[in-house]
């Protein structure tokens, strides 16, 4: 018996998913599989047919000859390889002391359909799915070109989850391949369940708050990407695809945008801007002003508030605390129920026990009016939410100890901390600090797509030149 056959046997003692059958074609051959990761119509029609009605000699290479008809079909150099192959859905054939993997994978997907996290007006509605090599195929679809190159990784201790990393050899910088590369191989973990793990991995900084990896649904996104000279990373059993390096004016774009009108599109990013920056300093100015800095306000809306918050129990900052609290927790809740329920309690959750609380005296209506909008403009930029929802509350309670001038410090304290950031040789405020006029075509402002005749050079990358005269 091969010496690999018996290793195999040994390691998946007690498993009934092994599988293991003995074919007699002139010289004794076993094939061995894993039932739940094979095809049995790929293994009936590439490994056993051939097998049993090919003709000729029966030595190992015309075995191999016959195996012809599997898609991909290679010789396995050592034990680790086998049981690589045979988790991966292979049928390994064993002849004599050789042995053969043959691709014989099943097939369990669910539909190519629009991503729900990156729904457009216009443009492609294809999506990412969990399925690798799915994912990949939709790349290639879109970069019909030998310069894509792709480097296969296994990540996982138990999952030995298929990882490949792909790049524009004509475009992306190979410093920056080089170091993705590297630090993918560099994960010891036991298993790799989603894209999220991987990005704790790459991501240099190690950043608490803002997030230094991109992350998209869209395989027209991932290319236009790398078009720029990043580098993707699909994942198997993820619907979403990485891409280093990252800046930070691309949670301001849309998968829509370049599908508009650049006057629409800049318009839409000023907006998107406009209300994060309010969404997190609505709060903290409310609270400031009413506490340290009244005489700010216009007398009118002095008088207003002050009719509508004179017999609240609460102070400004723990009132408008609570406020905060509880939207978040509705967000939470609303995250966690089923859509049909998730609705009712979103309508429960923000009407009746807002109006509610206003009547019993328990929170002013100004307070609720300025959580509500706040909150709101937080999905503006929804991969942010969390993020900006946190330091929301902080520079709320900041306001509330230390006046206008928390609110000052607190932004300026955040802003070089923004500053500070970089990776994979990018700084993460580019293209405003530093300053680069050519990048500056598709952050805040866009510039018609026809005026794209520079790569972004705040992407490290080989080729400047996008477009020709």
């Amino acid at each position: 018996m091969n010496n690999y056959l018996e290793q195999l046997q040994n390691v998946y003692r007690n498993d009934d998913d092994f599988c293991t059958r003995q074919i007699d074609c002139g010289v004794s051959v076993t094939i061995a599989f894993l039932d739940s990761m094979c095809s049995d119509i790929k293994i009936s029609n590439y490994v056993v047919e051939p097998m049993l009605y090919g003709e000729g000699s029966t030595d190992f290479a015309e075995i191999k000859k016959r195996l012809t008809a599997g898609a991909v079909v290679k010789e396995v150099a050592n034990f680790f390889d086998v049981v690589d192959v045979i988790s991966n859905g292979h049928t390994v054939v064993f002849v004599g002391e050789n042995c053969l993997s043959v691709d014989t994978r099943t097939t369990i997907a669910r539909a190519i359909v629009e991503p729900p996290t990156s729904m457009v007006m216009r443009g492609p509605r294809e999506g990412f799915i969990e399925d690798a090599k799915t994912n990949l195929t939709l790349i290639r679809k879109r970069l019909k070109t030998s310069d894509l190159k792709v480097t296969t990784l296994n990540v996982g201790k138990y999952t030995n989850t298929t990882v490949y990393v792909c790049y524009i050899c004509t475009i992306a910088d190979d410093k920056v391949v080089n170091k993705v590369i590297q630090q993918v191989k560099k994960i010891n973990i036991d298993g790799v369940l989603d894209a999220s793990y991987i990005t704790r991995y790459i991501d240099q900084n190690k950043t608490a708050l803002f997030r230094r990896v991109g992350m998209t649904e869209k395989p027209d996104v991932a290319v236009g990407k790398m078009l720029e000279g990043r580098v993707a990373i699909i994942v198997d059993g993820s619907p979403m695809v990485l891409t280093v390096p990252y800046l930070y004016v691309e949670d301001l774009q849309s998968p829509g945008d370049y599908y508009e009108d650049h006057t629409m599109t800049s318009l839409n990013r000023l907006l998107r801007f406009v209300s994060v920056l309010a969404s997190v300093l609505l709060p903290s100015l409310y609270v400031c002003l009413q506490m340290y800095n009244y005489q700010i306000i216009p007398l009118k809306f002095l008088i207003t508030v002050l009719n509508a918050t004179q017999a609240i129990p609460f102070s400004p900052l723990a009132e408008m605390i609570l406020i905060i609290v509880i939207f978040d927790i509705l967000r939470e809740a609303n995250l966690r129920m089923p859509s049909a329920v998730g609705i009712s309690l979103s309508l429960v959750g923000a009407i009746v026990l807002g109006d509610a609380a206003v009547k019993a005296g328990l929170i002013g209506a100004p307070a609720v009016m300025i959580g509500a909008l706040s909150g709101i403009g937080l999905f503006t930029m929804p991969d942010n939410t969390l993020i900006l929802s946190l330091l929301r509350l902080a520079i709320t309670f900041i306001a509330g100890m230390m006046g206008i001038l928390g609110v000052i410090l607190s932004m300026m304290m955040i802003l070089f901390y923004l500053c500070s950031m970089q990776g994979y040789h990018t700084p993460f405020l580019a293209p405003f600090t530093p300053p680069m006029e050519n990048d500056k075509q598709d952050a805040v402002m866009n510039k018609p797509l026809t005026q794209w005749t520079k790569r972004p050079k705040s992407i490290p990358n080989k080729n400047q030149t996008r477009r020709g005269k």
